[in-house]
C-alpha cells in the first residue's frame, strides 16, 4: 500500500508543467495591489561614460551635471510588484521618457 502511494505521488509531480515566472511577473506587474509598498527615493545617477551625473533640465536629459547639482537630483518612484519605475527631476518635475527614436526626453 505504501509503495502504491509513493508511486502515485511521484507520477503526479512529474506531470505538472514548470511554472512560468516571466508570465507571473507580467501578470502581477499589470495590476496594483494593497501589499506592495509605494517607494519614493531621491538619487543621483552617475554616468561612467561622461564622468558626470544625469540631469533633467526641462526637456533636455544630459549627463553633464556636477555632484550636488539641483537638476541632477532625481526622484525614483515604484508602486507595484513588477516595479514600474518612474524617474523625474526633483527641480524640473519632468519625467524621463523615451521618444519613438529612442532618445531620452523630459515630459
Amino acid at each position: 500500500c505504501f509503495q502504491l502511494l509513493m508511486f502515485s505521488c511521484q507520477t503526479q509531480g512529474e506531470n505538472q508543467p514548470s511554472p512560468n515566472f516571466n508570465q507571473y511577473v507580467r501578470d502581477q506587474g499589470a495590476m496594483t495591489d494593497q501589499l506592495s509598498r509605494r517607494q519614493i527615493r531621491e538619487y543621483q545617477l552617475y554616468s561612467r561614460t561622461s564622468g558626470k551625473h544625469v540631469q533633467v533640465n526641462g526637456k533636455r536629459i544630459t549627463a553633464t551635471a556636477e555632484d550636488g547639482n539641483k537638476f541632477a537630483k532625481l526622484i525614483v518612484e515604484t508602486d507595484t510588484f513588477g516595479s514600474r519605475v518612474r524617474i523625474k527631476g526633483a527641480e524640473s518635475e519632468k519625467y524621463i521618457c523615451m521618444s519613438k527614436q529612442g532618445k531620452l526626453i523630459g515630459k
